[in-house]
């Protein structure tokens, strides 16, 4: 575990090394991060519904991801619905 250094707080040490990186370094980094979440909440949801297809996965990650945006879930449940038909 990383101790302050020259009375700096581990948060302030964290954004230190992110200003060292490269924009390339901090992109791969995000989009490092962007794939770790989708996969866990993926893995979260296989174990809530077992038996979920990977089609219907992609629309209730969707809803996760945009849980509070009114407009998308709307266009994501017209989607569903359409698919559906």
């Amino acid at each position: 575990m990383p101790t302050p250094e020259n009375g700096k707080s581990i948060e302030e040490m964290y954004w230190d090394r992110v200003r060292a990186m490269s924009p390339a370094e901090r992109y791969e980094k995000a989009l490092r991060l962007n794939a770790n979440v989708c996969a866990m909440v993926e893995t979260q949801i296989r174990e809530q519904q077992p038996g979920i297809d990977d089609h219907a996965l992609k629309f209730v990650v969707a809803r996760r991801y945009y849980w509070n945006e009114p407009k998308v879930l709307q266009m994501l449940d017209k989607a569903e619905k359409f698919e559906q038909e």
